[in-house]
């Protein structure tokens, strides 16, 4: 098999209008969702009292401070603005000095003892924009630089998570009755929070068929194990709309949201370069680009 490195940068290879409006549709996405996750995040903050169950950071920093009142919310305001010059390319340490912001206020915000998993793609694609553009200066590299640590990552972090699975728990992760276990939670946890639960059909299914269970889990924890191949080009569309797949699955059986994770393996695995390339050429598609074109290209110059 050949080095993977030529797919994840491919430094030399042209560069297309759509791409480069791809690129920056795609970033731009990142920053409104993360900079909606901070607002989020500093409100929630806001109603908090003390931190029960420090993670992360707070293990070594007092994060009590951002739950005073209005500290959070100038946080996430610093982080946003952060977010939005790192947008334009014009201070290379904007995006992981917001990066460092929002694991601040992430950090906290989750501190209470359970700690959701739902953002850290979007924490590590941010990570990868902040490496684009401290190590590379022409936008050409930048861009793809930030492409190639964010397949990289997807790659490394659902593998990663097969693999702690199986550290953690052996093959018999896969086991059906586990997830017939975690449904079972979640309905305590909506019975005790509504007063009232009613399994939807995928879950009165696999709670029927234990067996469906154990085909389905097994069938995850081998596609996150392959998930490294995300690398070389010809695995990304099959990969990632399997793992958009499984996200789809993970709600249905257990109504746990990781809509920004699989909207941006949407974004990653569909070939939305080439299509705004077609549709650029068209002569009323091409009115409404090109503007939006010449602002990604001030945006990167």
């Amino acid at each position: 098999m050949r080095s993977p490195l030529r797919d994840l940068f491919d430094f030399e290879r042209p560069e297309t209008p759509g791409e480069r409006l791809f690129f920056w549709l795609f970033e731009l996405f990142v920053v409104l969702a993360l900079s909606g996750h901070a607002w989020s995040w500093a409100v929630y903050l806001g109603r908090m009292e003390a931190s029960l169950y420090p993670t992360g950071l707070a293990r070594y920093l007092d994060v009590s401070l951002l739950m005073e009142p209005g500290v959070a919310l100038g946080v996430a305001a610093v982080v946003t603005v952060l977010l939005l010059l790192g947008l334009t390319h014009r201070w290379p340490l904007a995006y992981l000095l917001a990066l460092l912001g929002l694991h601040l206020l992430y950090v906290s915000r989750f501190s209470l003892g359970k700690t959701p998993h739902g953002t850290h793609l979007l924490g590590l694609t941010l990570l990868s924009l902040a490496l684009g553009s401290l190590l590379f200066r022409t936008p050409l590299h930048r861009r793809r630089a930030a492409m190639g640590f964010t397949f990289f990552f997807v790659g490394l972090s659902y593998t990663l998570a097969a693999l702690s699975k199986l550290v953690a728990t052996g093959p018999g992760w896969a086991d059906g009755t586990h997830l017939t276990l975690w449904i079972l939670e979640k309905g305590t946890d909506m019975m005790a929070r509504t007063g009232a639960w009613a399994p939807n059909p995928v879950q009165q299914l696999l709670l029927a068929y234990p067996e469906l269970s154990t085909i389905l889990l097994a069938g995850a924890l081998l596609l996150e194990l392959l998930a490294f191949t995300v690398w070389w080009r010809p695995f990304r569309l099959p990969i990632l709309l399997a793992l958009v797949g499984m996200h789809a699955g993970i709600y249905a059986a257990m109504q746990i949201a990781f809509h920004f994770a699989a909207l941006e393996l949407l974004l990653l695995a569909l070939p939305w370069s080439r299509w705004l390339d077609r549709l650029l050429q068209v002569q009323w598609a091409a009115r409404i680009g090109r503007p939006l074109l010449r602002l990604a290209q001030w945006c990167n110059a």
